[in-house]
């Protein structure tokens, strides 16, 4: 639990410590670092419990494998910077692949809380993830300008600050909108604020939804 939460904290910080490694050791150094790390988000996924999103997990870890051990064999910092790209790369192939599959991501998490889902939901969850996987290619060509001009700075600026910022807006903002269209409450910690803010409709006033049933 300790070792997850760490790593957790770390791939946050990630942007901000590399800046900071990059003033004090060599971008080798600091390859072989993030390679360790990136190897024990593996293994931590392999032998944990939520191996349902395996997909999920390791191809972002196996993607910052690969920038450290591009990076530890040049010693060129590129490799490091270009780490958050394949991130969003790597969770852009997992939510856009999932979406010829017979449930998209978004969905998969929404059944986590509640498998009854209206038809109406369900076509909602994959919009949902396709908005994501919009946020992703926008985030990652912005990381990816900002690498390549090496502006390591602003790179740290935006990828540890403004990419999080972001993530935060467009999950609230959907979350808050979800609740408004569906005025579904299933005991989440905002519910009683968005239930006073959006009391649940009875059937007739209920919202029609694309196939015809009601959202």
């Amino acid at each position: 639990m300790i070792a997850s939460v760490l790593q957790v904290v770390l791939g946050i910080a990630y942007p901000v410590l590399i800046f900071f490694a990059l003033a004090w050791l060599e971008p080798r150094e600091v390859g072989l670092v993030v390679l360790g790390l990136a190897g024990l988000r593996l293994v931590t996924a392999r032998f944990g419990a939520a191996m349902a999103f395996a997909r999920e997990v390791w191809l972002p870890a196996v993607a910052v494998a690969v920038v450290a051990v591009g990076t530890a064999i040049w010693n060129d910092p590129m490799g490091l910077l270009l780490a958050p790209v394949l991130i969003n790369v790597a969770l852009l192939m997992s939510f856009g692949g999932s979406l010829f599959g017979a449930r998209p991501i978004v969905e998969r998490f929404a059944r986590l809380q509640s498998d009854d889902l209206s038809e109406a939901e369900v076509v909602y969850c994959r919009r949902v993830t396709r908005v994501w996987c919009v946020f992703f290619v926008v985030n990652g060509s912005i990381a990816l300008y900002l690498a390549l001009a090496r502006d390591i700075e602003t790179w740290a600026f935006f990828t540890g600050f403004i990419s999080y910022v972001l993530i935060g807006l467009l999950f609230a903002t959907e979350y808050v909108y979800r609740h408004w269209r569906f005025r579904r409450y299933l005991g989440g910690f905002a519910d009683p604020l968005l239930k006073w803010c959006f009391p649940p409709r009875s059937e007739a006033s209920m919202p029609m939804g694309d196939d015809g049933d009601r959202a």
